[in-house]
């Protein structure tokens, strides 16, 4: 397991590896934000306390004028590479959280090594034109990856699913108890949004954050096929079902994601009716047949997107 926390770094006399400790052992990058206001509070002075450069303005001139005026896809994005890895760094070090960004690099060298890398942090990673034509399934190091924050490194033994908010019984779930149950396939597409946004990049570069958003080609695509648990049987059999007023389910991952100087841990949510309509939301250990990658958000994720922590109803 991977050491997250820079001992030396402190605030008030605490230090850092102490405040913004693991939040579960065996969760290592795992930091809770959303339960802990308080915390969370005192890591937006922290950040506050520091000047980021905006990444655009920080790159040198002769490279931007290559992102933007290049006909070349491929040179049109080696600026942003390199330098999003130095202001992911300059971002997380303040926090004493810099090994996060150390990590997913290590995990994109060893799952997805030969991908486009459009941004060191958060990673993001393109698919080849040649890799996605070899098949209609997309291989596991060629599917794309879009991450807003790091990937923690999440002992399978040490997982809990944690299911609460507007059910009628709220579980704490463990891997093998998710495996034990029936389990379905499903194959999905996902393309991202952002499919092509170089394209947008040159005509406006964006907002000011200070984690740029990826300059995309056309390789934000991929097809996989998933196994895992429907996420509506979990709901009626392990939480006895839903109550009448629930509409969305909100997925909490254990990430850290960073905009505009706050930190999070990274959500997204799927509306209910679609969960309960068919099988094709899973809770997913397995892809094309393979362990579910690190990156991909390993030890489970939902068909629709990666989950490390739980869905809150």
């Amino acid at each position: 397991m991977s050491n997250f926390n820079d001992p030396e770094l402190s605030y008030n006399g605490t230090p850092l590896s102490q405040l913004f400790a693991d939040e579960k052992p065996g969760w290592s990058g795992y930091v809770e934000w959303e339960k802990y206001l308080d915390k969370k509070a005192i890591a937006k002075e922290i950040l506050k306390t520091h000047k980021f450069t905006p990444i655009l303005v920080g790159i040198p001139s002769i490279l931007l004028h290559l992102l933007i005026f290049s006909t070349s896809s491929f040179l049109s994005r080696i600026p942003i590479l390199s330098w999003s890895d130095i202001v992911g760094k300059s971002i997380t070090k303040p926090l004493g959280l810099k090994s996060i960004v150390d990590f997913s690099w290590e995990t994109v060298q060893k799952e997805k090594p030969d991908l486009i890398h459009l941004l060191d942090f958060p990673y993001n990673g393109e698919t080849r034109r040649d890799q996605l034509l070899q098949g209609k399934i997309t291989d596991n190091k060629y599917h794309f990856v879009r991450n807003h924050g790091g990937v923690p490194d999440i002992d399978e033994d040490s997982f809990r699913l944690e299911i609460g908010g507007l059910v009628n019984n709220p579980v704490s779930i463990s891997l093998k108890d998710l495996r034990i149950r029936t389990s379905f396939q499903v194959t999905v597409t996902l393309q991202c949004s952002g499919t092509r946004r170089i394209e947008q990049i040159r005509e406006y570069p964006g907002d000011g954050d200070e984690l740029i958003n990826a300059p995309w080609g056309e390789g934000a695509i991929g097809t996989a096929v998933y196994r895992g648990v429907p996420l509506k049987k979990v709901l009626k059999k392990a939480c006895g079902g839903v109550l009448p007023e629930c509409q969305h389910l909100e997925f909490i991952g254990a990430d850290t994601y960073f905009k505009k100087g706050d930190v999070f841990n990274y959500a997204v949510s799927v509306p209910y009716r679609k969960v309960r309509a068919n099988e094709e939301v899973l809770l997913a250990w397995e892809m094309n047949g393979k362990p579910l990658p690190k990156i991909h958000g390993a030890p489970v994720a939902h068909s629709d997107y990666r989950i490390h922590r739980r869905p809150q109803l």
